[in-house]
């Protein structure tokens, strides 16, 4: 299936699901990247289908998924869903901070621990992280308290 038929499929999953939430909202299907597409959700309400730290962006997204995977079997699409770019711009704040913590993590030598965070805000600063010099990262912890981990490259295991 080419990516605007996979495009329109999720557009009209995310409609559907959040018109059955009772809320008014635009979707884009950003399908720039080569592996998964974003369907970004522009919304009034966007308080409301974020949540606090963005744990109702992830519970909707998760139930989106559902919906998507369901209807079509095997066939999974790859997707993120986003609202008013809250996650484009929080990414974009943990690429700064994780940057600017592993500057301090080489100058210093000391360990930095970051707050727990949802695994694709972990994934992303190991990433990040992967090619700068003087310092590893890891994932410590257990479910929602999981957390990454800067050292310097010299601790390391």
């Amino acid at each position: 299936m080419d990516n605007n038929n996979l495009a329109d499929n999720l557009k009209k999953s995310v409609q559907e699901v959040l018109s059955k939430m009772d809320f008014e909202a635009q979707i884009e299907i950003d399908a720039s990247q080569p592996d998964f597409l974003i369907a970004n959700i522009q919304s009034d309400e966007a308080g409301l289908l974020i949540g606090q730290g963005g744990e109702n962006l992830s519970a909707l997204q998760h139930i989106i998924r559902i919906v998507v995977n369901k209807k079509r079997g095997p066939d999974a699409i790859n997707f993120i869903v986003d609202v008013n770019s809250y996650k484009t711009h929080r990414l974009g704040l943990l690429k700064e901070m994780a940057l600017s913590l592993a500057k301090e993590v080489v100058d210093n030598g000391q360990t930095k621990i970051l707050e727990p965070m949802p695994a694709y805000e972990r994934r992303t600063i190991h990433l990040i992280l992967k090619e700068f010099e003087g310092v590893k990262t890891e994932s410590q912890g257990e479910g929602q308290l999981r957390k990454v981990v800067i050292k310097p490259s010299s601790e390391a295991v």
